[in-house]
């Protein structure tokens, strides 16, 4: 990243984002704070549930912790291997459950073999959803995985409404069914 200037520039930093902090904290006061706060929460268990709710094609890559959720996306092609294996679980009845279980055995682990096709699969979805003008959803690996996953960060002023959920992982699927 010989052009990445995020450190030179004054919006990014833990300095700066103190100072966003501060102001935020004094526009909104306490209690607007920590309503905002309740609301990124909400928001976070809402896309638990929806990912979990379609199991087949996303799953959780780790227990999602504020306000950040690692997924992975399965096109039909690895969604068969994993199902061939015994890889993919039954559906979670008590979706309320962020946590889905209270260690990171309780969710998916990639095999390696199938780790680096499904990294193949996670930067080709990212360009198609960009050159398609859909969104940026970022990808990145985790330390306990050998595949790259997805990560939706809820933040921001927005609200992250159930169709919003419903839509990022419809147009996910669209574009990611052939890869």
């Amino acid at each position: 990243a010989e052009y990445d200037l995020g450190d030179l520039s004054y919006t990014c930093g833990r300095r700066t984002d103190a100072v966003k902090l501060w102001a935020m904290w004094k526009y909104y006061g306490r209690s607007g704070l920590g309503s905002r706060v309740d609301q990124k929460v909400d928001e976070l268990e809402c896309f638990v549930k929806e990912v979990r709710k379609r199991r087949n094609t996303f799953a959780l890559a780790c227990r999602p912790w504020p306000f950040n959720v690692n997924f992975f996306y399965f096109p039909p092609r690895i969604r068969e291997v994993l199902e061939q294996r015994g890889i993919l679980r039954p559906v979670v009845e008590d979706v309320d459950d962020m946590s889905g279980g209270d260690d990171e055995n309780s969710f998916i682990q990639i095999p390696d073999d199938i780790a680096k096709d499904l990294a193949e699969v996670s930067v080709a979805l990212k360009l198609r959803l960009h050159e398609a003008g859909e969104m940026i959803i970022p990808y990145q690996p985790l330390s306990n995985q050998q595949a790259d996953c997805f990560r939706l960060v809820v933040a921001g002023k927005k609200d992250l409404k159930e169709s919003d959920i419903c839509h990022i992982l419809d147009t996910m699927e669209k574009y990611g069914a052939d890869l």
